[in-house]
């Protein structure tokens, strides 16, 4: 399925254009609660990253997790834990569960990273068209 870049408001790139970036909606679910998020789609990213206030959302307990820390572009650990959460990405025919990195921070985007996304789903990134492409990956 293919999505368009979505522009994101008050970001400007050198040349005053608009910054566009692959969003796409995900809904994130837990036991009946279920929420919409827009996904920043990032291969940079190794896991799945979240801030931690969207585990309190879904009632996850952090002192049952496994602690786990990330190091972002600063370079610096940001602690953090690790839960799970059943996705369902727009306009596609599955749900999953995977591994969700929450973080102790208040700006970081919903990241769909590697690790229980780009293992699911080939992206193929057109940003030349303005567009993305998510296809389910076929299991074996």
């Amino acid at each position: 399925m293919k999505y368009k870049y979505s522009v994101v408001s008050g970001q400007t790139d050198p040349q005053g254009r608009y910054v566009r970036r692959p969003l796409v909606e995900v809904e994130l679910s837990r036991e009946a609660q279920s929420r919409k998020f827009l996904g920043l789609i990032d291969s940079g990213a190794d896991q799945i990253i979240m801030p931690a206030v969207i585990a309190e959302i879904f009632g996850i307990d952090r002192t049952a997790c496994p602690e786990r820390s990330m190091m972002g572009i600063t370079m610096e650990s940001v602690p953090g834990f690790l839960g799970e959460l059943t996705f369902h990405i727009e306009h596609q025919p599955e749900s999953f569960a995977a591994p969700v990195v929450f973080l102790d921070v208040d700006d970081v985007p919903v990241l769909m990273g590697r690790d229980g996304f780009f293992d699911r789903y080939r992206i193929k990134f057109e940003q030349d068209h303005d567009t993305f492409e998510i296809t389910p990956v076929r299991t074996r």
